[in-house]
């Protein structure tokens, strides 16, 4: 059974919690499982979460790392009156649960007002989950436009690595070590044999040159389906340096391979997946 003065709180009862207060009661004291702030957040209570804030509750004490501070929450329920009244009282705009920010949850429910109110309050834009998503390629890859749309107007950055085309960097590159890179990581979802099969990617044999977004067979993200012309050896260099981080959106949810000397190495691999070989730039 949980402590009077939690059970208190989930009622939204401000009596009791007055009460329980009154008598000694710590204002963050748990039940074991979560504080009484938390308790009023997740059952929606407004006035039970200002009256416990009001009387100097923490308003970022999360009862298990899995669970969060009580801002998670608020998010889940898109209550922005208790976004901002947590915000207000101290609440760390970018909280952590499981591996993911506040502004990562508050696009995954679609709501942008929560995205609003965290962003004012000094959210990270560019903050990564764990396997590297950002909450600009949650947004795109969910279709979210006007959210989006903001990130990208309040300080999104979409990193450029520099060129390759330049310093004969291809032409110095390694093509058997871009060969077992390839084989290492990449073969799992592309093939990349002459009239090979299609995997979880498209056939990469003659990707150099090719239009992009063009083998009938795959149905690709509205990212890829928007970046017009031919994947040149630029085009590629971009995109395999993280494509969530240069092509967010993009279907292809993998870190990339962000180190240049490998990455060279494999656009030169890919250039000799062809009968003709495009000339090196």
């Amino acid at each position: 059974m949980p402590a009077p003065f939690p059970a208190a709180a989930v009622r939204g009862y401000g009596a009791e919690i007055r009460a329980a207060l009154s008598a000694g009661a710590g204002v963050d004291e748990s039940d074991g499982k979560a504080t009484p702030l938390y308790l009023a957040v997740r059952g929606g209570h407004l006035a039970a979460a200002k009256l416990l804030m009001e009387r100097g509750a923490d308003a970022n004490v999360a009862p298990t790392p899995l669970l969060g501070p009580p801002l998670m929450p608020a998010l889940a329920k898109r209550r922005v009156d208790l976004i901002n009244l947590l915000l207000q009282g101290g609440a760390n705009p970018n909280a952590q649960r499981g591996g993911e920010s506040a502004l990562h949850i508050a696009v995954r429910s679609g709501c942008l007002d929560c995205v609003k109110a965290l962003v004012e309050a000094g959210a990270d834009v560019n903050a990564k989950t764990k396997d590297g998503k950002t909450p600009l390629h949650m947004a795109k890859f969910k279709g979210q436009h006007e959210v989006a749309a903001y990130l990208l107007s309040h300080g999104v950055v979409l990193p450029t690595p520099a060129p390759i085309s330049m310093k004969l960097k291809l032409s110095n590159a390694d093509v058997e070590k871009g060969r077992t890179y390839f084989t290492h990581v990449c073969h799992g979802c592309h093939n990349a044999e002459p009239q090979g099969e299609t995997k979880t990617g498209p056939n990469l044999w003659g990707v150099v040159g090719r239009d992009k977004a063009s083998m009938a067979s795959m149905r690709y993200s509205d990212t890829l389906l928007g970046w017009e012309g031919v994947w040149t050896y630029e085009d590629l260099n971009t995109y395999l340096f993280g494509p969530m981080l240069t092509t967010p959106g993009v279907k292809m949810e993998t870190p990339g391979v962000p180190d240049e000397t490998e990455r060279v190495n494999v656009i030169a691999y890919l250039r000799t997946l062809s009968d003709k070989p495009i000339p090196l730039p």
